[in-house]
């Protein structure tokens, strides 16, 4: 949702300044694009997805002992003069006290629902793309996963595949099917 009494672009340190009030404590926000975007609650269904992956994930960097931090949900990052919040995040570094977090992560994943408008969207994925960072966009209705590898025509993978994440996470896969169970 974007904020209706927002008349003109606003920088990254108005952003802050807003977001950090006391009265915005339990709200997550994002900034694209000069736009405050309040993040809206999904469902308990859609909620699980970043969960599922992420414990997968934690398992194969314990296997691995390759560092792992993974923030979900309301965990912001800044890119450029970005702030998003990613369904799910991964970097090799730590995870920081600092809001917005300054260290991009190597991999985000966003559950798109029904509500979503495609223009947000693709506004959302151009900032993940200019960054360089690789997008899982999940579509729970479709049971399916776009894959936006930087550099790379994006993928879409259905029931029955099986997502790798060569270059970020070495090793790696996941089955489209393992994103989905309950």
């Amino acid at each position: 949702m974007v904020l209706q009494t927002q008349a003109k672009p606003i920088t990254f340190e108005e952003f802050r300044a807003y977001a950090l009030q006391p009265v915005n404590a339990e709200r997550t926000f994002e900034l694209i694009n000069g736009e405050i975007i309040e993040k809206m609650p999904g469902t308990t269904l859609n909620s699980a997805i970043p969960v599922n992956i992420a414990f997968h994930t934690r398992l194969h960097c314990r296997d691995k002992n390759i560092p792992c931090h993974i923030s979900t949900g309301d965990g912001a990052y800044r890119i450029g003069n970005d702030v998003v919040a990613p369904d799910m995040a991964y970097k090799q570094s730590p995870m920081t006290d600092e809001y917005p977090d300054p260290i991009v992560p190597l991999w985000v994943v966003e559950v798109i629902s029904p509500n979503d408008k495609a223009y947000d969207i693709r506004k959302k994925r151009q900032v993940y793309q200019d960054a360089g960072i690789l997008l899982w966009e999940i579509y729970p209705e479709l049971l399916s996963v776009d894959v936006y590898t930087p550099g790379q025509s994006p993928n879409t993978f259905q029931m029955g595949e099986t997502l790798t994440l060569d270059g970020v996470l070495s090793g790696f896969t996941l089955s489209v099917k393992d994103i989905f169970e309950n």
